[in-house]
């Protein structure tokens, strides 16, 4: 299964699924959402976000190539990339205004898979990451997503479970017949920060890697090769609470071949609240 594929697929095929599919999949809605802005494009979203997961990987760059959009250049370091996965149970996310309309929204699950964009005068000022690829928990998120919003070409899986218990934390994305990439982890907290080689490149300090992974202003989606969309991001944490993780279990039919040799540099946010708005889209190429 390719990681970029951003086509909607049904995890489970029945009568309505081409249907479904022709809508989301269609030329028509792409071009509607081109010429009209969606709803959620000046919509300050919010979510109280709690139990993150960061899966965090350094892969030599001829790896991954083709997931990046031609012209678009990532962050290489000693020949690697950071290449991380959150995943997280969303706090009630929606506009962040009216509050009091907050309760009202659910709380799905979602797994974010990124790359991170390297430093551009012209439109790449800020810490910026590259969304390949999206998966949500719940139908209907997916559905908004994919017709209000250009950012998130939002999967929707079989089955989605990310459960915390105490200090062990197990996730598994069943993907059945969707693009979601397929994931299962199973790991605990430890006391003490390990940082793996190649990581140590970008920090020897704890506290300075973390801020590096996890502070991006930005999010990027790429469309085509000559239309993409990028929103204003910002996260709100305590930087103390963060712990970090040990990985117990590893299955990824989609990921194998990608991290099989590298090492994972896991860590956990208990909570945090997540900030996006200002969806626009960049007309021109990164050539």
């Amino acid at each position: 299964m390719s990681l970029t594929k951003k086509e909607f697929r049904s995890s489970k095929r029945n009568i309505l699924s081409p249907c479904i599919e022709s809508l989301l999949n269609g030329s028509l809605l792409k071009r509607i959402k081109n010429i009209f802005p969606p709803p959620f494009s000046d919509v300050k979203l919010k979510s109280e976000i709690t139990n993150v997961v960061y899966l965090n990987w350094m892969i030599p760059i001829e790896k991954i190539r083709d997931m990046i959009p031609e012209g678009l250049e990532v962050n290489a370091i000693q020949g690697k990339v950071l290449f991380s996965i959150l995943t997280y149970r969303h706090g009630h996310f929606g506009p962040a205004k009216p509050d009091g309309l907050r309760s009202f929204y659910s709380s799905p699950l979602q797994s974010n898979w990124r790359f991170y964009i390297a430093a551009d005068t012209k439109l790449f000022k800020e810490p910026t990451v590259l969304f390949v690829s999206n998966s949500m928990s719940s139908s209907l998120y997916c559905l908004g997503s994919r017709l209000f919003s250009n950012m998130m070409y939002t999967h929707h899986p079989l089955s989605f479970s990310h459960q915390c218990i105490d200090d062990h934390i197990h996730t598994k994305i069943d993907p059945g017949t969707s693009n979601a990439p397929d994931l299962e982890v199973i790991c605990h907290s430890v006391e003490e920060w390990k940082i793996p080689n190649d990581f140590q490149h970008i920090s020897t300090q704890p506290s300075e890697l973390l801020e590096k992974i996890i502070v991006q202003n930005r999010a990027l989606t790429s469309q085509d090769l000559n239309s993409s969309h990028i929103a204003d991001i910002s996260l709100a944490f305590d930087i103390k609470e963060i712990k970090p993780l040990k990985i117990d279990f590893f299955k990824s039919h989609t990921l194998y071949e990608i991290v099989k040799e590298e090492e994972c540099f896991a860590f956990q946010i208990p909570s945090l609240t997540f900030f996006m708005n200002n969806e626009k889209r960049i007309k021109q190429c990164f050539i």
